[in-house]
């Protein structure tokens, strides 16, 4: 059986698809025929094509935060892996072909997830900063209340707006950022090396 159930080969395909030809291009007929299924199908287990893109775009996310907490538990200290949880997040999505696709769509509904309909997308991103960001005696002491929010709201501006004043090109770019910028939000009382 599929990971994602019945509904993965049709994810799959819609995933496939955008990448190849972008989610303008994407019919409810080709992801069908992509998936060997027919169209009722997809209309009955996901919907509308703007159903699917959601779909897609949630699955997608929940696959990104997965991955985020895997990367960040290979770190030693709470202050790495809030770093590179920051870093991993945002490089994942810069080095994903579909979903740099998905960010330069001009799709109504992926612009529409993506910002004033991002609220879900940014409940999972703040569960997922809290939950890296917390120390082994799983606490939610961070520097600032609120900075798991504010974490997933500045990954969110960075990828929307990938430059402007700081150098957050590359890997290590993001890293000395979080560092300086990310990791005190959520490392309360605590220095770099102590963490």
């Amino acid at each position: 059986m599929h990971p994602d159930g019945d509904d993965g080969p049709i994810l799959d395909a819609a995933f496939e698809l955008f990448g190849q030809v972008g989610i303008a291009r994407t019919t409810i007929g080709d992801v069908a025929k992509r998936a060997r299924i027919n169209r009722v199908t997809v209309y009955r287990r996901i919907g509308s094509k703007d159903e699917l893109v959601q779909a897609v775009m949630a699955r997608e996310s929940s696959r990104l935060f997965a991955s985020l907490a895997k990367s960040a538990a290979e770190q030693s200290s709470r202050a790495d892996r809030v770093a590179h949880g920051f870093a991993t997040t945002i490089d994942s999505v810069r080095t994903n072909p579909v979903l740099l696709k998905m960010f330069d769509s001009e799709s109504p509904v992926v612009l529409e997830q993506l910002t004033i309909n991002a609220s879900a997308l940014l409940e999972s991103a703040i569960r997922a900063a809290t939950h890296i960001a917390r120390d082994e005696s799983s606490t939610d002491a961070f520097a600032v209340p609120d900075a798991p929010e504010i974490v997933a709201r500045v990954v969110h501006s960075i990828l929307l707006t990938p430059s402007a004043g700081a150098p957050l090109e590359t890997y290590e770019d993001l890293l000395t950022f979080a560092h300086r910028n990310i990791v005190p939000l959520l490392v309360a009382g605590r220095t770099e090396s102590e963490s």
